[in-house]
Order: C-alpha cells, then structure tokens, then sequence
C-alpha cells in the first residue's frame, strides 16, 4: 500500500495543468512501470472520468486503489492524488498575494504556462494513442473512423461532447452486435 500512496503522491505533485498531463505521468507510473493497469483500463477509466464529477487522475486513483486494497487503497490513493495540489495552490495562493507586481513572478508564470500546455499535448496524445492503437498495436481502422466521424459531427453541430460520446457509444453498440449477429450465422 506504501507503493500505491508514493505513486499517487508523485503523480499529484508532477501532474502540472490538470487532468491530461496527469495521463501521461499515469500511463508512465501505473501502466508501463508497475503493470497495475493495462493501457485498454487506462483508456476506459479516462473515457469514464470525462463523464463523470472530478479531476481524471482523483478517478484513476481511486479506481487503482479500490482495485488493489479495496476501499482504504481507494482512500488513500486519492488523498495521496490530491494532497500536493492542495499544498501547492494554498501555497501560491500566499505568495501570489506579495509577487502579484513581481516582474521575475509573473515571467516566471508565462513560462509555467508555456510547460503546461506542452504536459497536456502531451497527455492528449498518449489517450489518443491508446485509443486509436488499442494493445500497443497497429491502428484499428474502425476505432480511427469513429473518431473522425465524432470529431467531424461535434465540430459541426457544435454540441456537448457527451452527446456525440453517447451517439458514438451506441453506434460501437450496434456495430458490434452486427459483427456478433453474421459471425453467428
């Protein structure tokens, strides 16, 4: 359990920009290092995290730790997920108060937004990688149209996502049980 808090308390601390800078660190530390997940769980965890209340690194946290030690691994890994940015934001948010006409501070700031943006690139390609190439295999064909296709219809019509994740979900639904039905026959 000691290793379950220690990688949630780095993954917490170094996930810098929120929820897919933290896919990254997770897909490192909790997939490829320790083998807790597979990159599919991963994957599904961050398509159910996108719909439901919270950050996706306090989901994945909770998920691994009621996974691996059932409800304290759950409360743990979650608290450990969410202790350094709390530590961090009250930190800032008392220096921010006295740097606020600090010229070094607020360079210092654009640089940090600068890093964050390349940590959630970065985290956005590692869920779409896992998506698109499920088993670290090569592309599946079907999984990429789906994803052009929702990408094409939320970008038109200009809806909620979850809406088009809904459709899409139903349309995978229909697909298979149409590839069940003539494998059937």
């Amino acid at each position: 359990m000691r290793t379950l808090v220690l990688r949630f308390l780095y993954i917490g601390l170094f996930s810098i920009g929120g929820g897919l800078s933290a896919v990254a660190l997770i897909q490192a530390e909790i997939v490829d290092r320790l083998g807790w997940l597979t990159a599919e769980t991963l994957v599904d965890i961050m398509a159910v995290a996108e719909m439901t209340p919270g950050p996706i690194a306090v989901n994945a946290a909770s998920f691994v730790g009621m996974r691996l030690y059932g409800i304290p691994g759950a409360v743990l890994a979650t608290t450990a997920c969410i202790l350094p940015g709390g530590l961090i934001s009250y930190l800032i948010s008392r220096a921010n108060r006295r740097l606020r006409e600090n010229a070094r501070w607020q360079y210092s700031l654009k640089i940090l937004r600068a890093a964050v943006v390349g940590v959630v690139v970065n985290g956005g390609l590692v869920v779409l990688r896992n998506a698109l190439c499920p088993g670290g295999g090569g592309l599946d064909l079907l999984t990429v149209l789906l994803f052009c296709m929702g990408l094409l219809c939320c970008r038109r019509w200009k809806r909620s996502p979850v809406i088009f994740m809904l459709i899409m979900g139903a349309v995978c639904g229909l697909l298979r049980l149409a590839a069940l039905q003539i494998a059937g026959m």
